[in-house]
């Protein structure tokens, strides 16, 4: 639900999981009428970690990455999530995404559409 230049999703509960053989998959499920931002963000954190898994090998600390796309989920749910925390998990997530171009234009993609409500 996006609100008054806040980003929250107080009226969606998110829930992550991971499959067999150290792949990670990450899945957000709302309840109640998601909003179609809330929809948007919320694929596009799954394509971002659906892209951490395919290039874990090349990418210097994926599993880092993946922790810190599952805490921006976190972070974005929250009814006022923590700009700060935001920004850095955001920077971590360019940094870290390397020379992998589909990683860093999903990440690069991402920080566009959150900073249209944490500016």
């Amino acid at each position: 639900m996006a609100s008054g230049g806040d980003f929250s999703f107080h009226d969606n509960e998110i829930s992550g999981g991971t499959i067999n053989h150290g792949q990670y998959v990450q899945h957000y499920q709302g309840y109640g009428g998601e909003s179609q931002d809330a929809a948007e963000l919320r694929r596009r954190l799954d394509e971002l970690q659906r892209l951490l898994a395919q290039y874990a090998a090349v990418l210097p600390d994926a599993d880092r990455l993946r922790e810190d796309t599952e805490e921006l989920g976190t972070q974005l749910q929250r009814e006022r999530p923590n700009r700060s925390a935001v920004r850095g998990l955001l920077d971590s997530l360019t940094a870290g995404a390397g020379g992998v171009s589909a990683v860093l234009a999903a990440v690069t993609g991402l920080t566009q559409f959150v900073g249209r409500f944490l500016p």
